[in-house]
């Protein structure tokens, strides 16, 4: 794991809704685990952790961008989740032993508070309300991970394409300005990138997607995708209106 090296990141951090934890936590509670974090520094490109890595502890973003994957043979990956400021993520050790099953990256340049878990046992034993909190957080990660499953096993390629968009936009859309009320995905996410996100390959990508702007549902703009018609991508992924909390990536 790199860090500690000073850099200064110009990368958007917006999204259109709150990342899912600061929906679980009370800000006197995030204020807490910013405290017992040490930030970390991290370049593009740059490890958090690693498979076999000890799970000793969270992680809580605070500027940039991170992704969670999966190494496949052949040297492919499957991306399991992305990661924008605000989010708490990691996996959580109740064994003492346990190792990271999978490995997490900065997609761009980041900084990220580390939380050990010996310290944040340490509050759970003694802070009841957060305890709490933590128990929902740990709850809205499950029902998070669960809702991906179902697009990925129940609605095929194109219903966890149409799946993967929407939850994009929940997590890096933008409304544009007042004379321009598209919704557009603020980040720029390769074809390659969906691919790894819906366990699938970047010709079918390619494929769906131009299937999509033959029928107008989207287009793309200076390497954005634009959701011109989001009904049309809800009704192909079956989409149940899961909190935006739960609805991404």
């Amino acid at each position: 794991m790199k860090q500690n090296r000073t850099a200064r990141s110009d990368a958007w951090d917006g999204g259109l809704f709150p990342a899912g934890t600061s929906s679980v936590y009370s800000q006197p509670h995030l204020a807490l685990i910013r405290e017992m974090a040490e930030p970390v520094r991290l370049f593009a490109g740059d490890y958090l952790y690693q498979e076999n890595d000890p799970a000793d502890r969270l992680y809580f973003v605070n500027r940039g961008s991170l992704k969670v994957s999966k190494l496949l043979e052949g040297g492919l990956s499957a991306t399991l989740s992305l990661h924008i400021p605000g989010d708490l993520f990691g996996e959580p050790n109740p064994f003492g032993r346990a190792v990271h099953q999978f490995e997490a990256k900065a997609l761009e340049d980041s900084e990220v508070g580390i939380v050990p878990q010996s310290e944040l046992d340490k509050v759970i034993r003694t802070n009841g309300d957060f305890a709490m909190e933590y128990m929902g957080w740990m709850a809205l990660m499950q029902r998070t991970t669960q809702s991906k499953l179902r697009d990925l096993l129940l609605h095929g390629k194109s219903g966890a394409l149409c799946s993967l968009l929407l939850r994009l936009y929940n997590m890096y859309g933008t409304s544009g300005t007042n004379k321009d009320a598209r919704a557009i995905i603020g980040k720029r996410i390769t074809n390659l990138e969906m691919a790894e996100m819906i366990g699938s390959t970047r010709e079918s990508v390619n494929r769906i997607l131009n299937e999509l702007k033959d029928l107008g549902v989207i287009s793309t703009e200076r390497g954005r995708i634009v959701l011109i018609d989001p009904d049309y991508l809800r009704n192909i992924c079956h989409c149940e209106d899961c909190p935006k909390e739960i609805c991404r990536m």
